[in-house]
């Protein structure tokens, strides 16, 4: 977990301030945000598949380290993609510790 904080939750590295919205409250955490989109193409009969973005965050860093379904996130704007609220659709937890949202994104 410590290699983990240290590079890829720095936000001088990899890492980027996000904050949780859960019953009415706000918690402000360090995530990862990957959006590992593929462009919606068609190549003969077959189409690409879209995949959704994804957020990882550790779990000791949630409210009573449990990950929600109905987690809602919002990311500020940075040079690699625009402010943006996402809401969870699953998640999955590591076992170094780490949560990875699966999310969409919502108005």
């Amino acid at each position: 977990m410590d290699d983990l904080a240290g590079s890829f939750f720095n936000t001088d590295e990899f890492g980027e301030e996000v904050t949780l919205i859960r019953g009415g409250n706000s918690y402000a955490m360090k995530g990862l945000y990957d959006s590992p989109e593929v462009a919606n193409e068609s190549v003969g009969e077959v189409s690409a598949i879209a995949h959704a973005p994804r957020l990882f965050v550790r779990i000791s860093d949630l409210p009573d380290s449990k990950p929600r379904k109905t987690d809602v996130f919002t990311l500020g704007n940075t040079p690699f993609h625009p402010a943006m609220k996402l809401s969870a659709i699953d998640f999955v937890s590591e076992k170094d510790g780490v949560i990875v949202y699966r999310l969409e994104e919502t108005k």
